[in-house]
């Protein structure tokens, strides 16, 4: 094969990966903005959670030193 075939390989091989490419940067972000979400719910209850109990604790405690 002559380099004029090389040059076109290369050039259809460029252009069909490029559209294929297309619109991934939104999906990857759109991915991990759900997955950011996702995170959020399951484990940000857990913390309000714990966050409750302390606060809890420490107005038991509260109690306890003013008696």
């Amino acid at each position: 094969m002559n380099l004029t075939r090389y040059v076109l390989w290369v050039l259809l091989a460029l252009g069909s990966t490029s559209a294929l490419a297309e619109g991934g940067a939104e999906r990857s972000r759109q991915f991990w903005e759900a997955f950011r979400e996702d995170q959020q719910r399951l484990h940000g209850q857990a913390d309000q959670a714990l966050a409750e109990r302390q606060r809890k604790t420490q107005q038991a405690t509260e109690k306890l030193a003013k008696d």
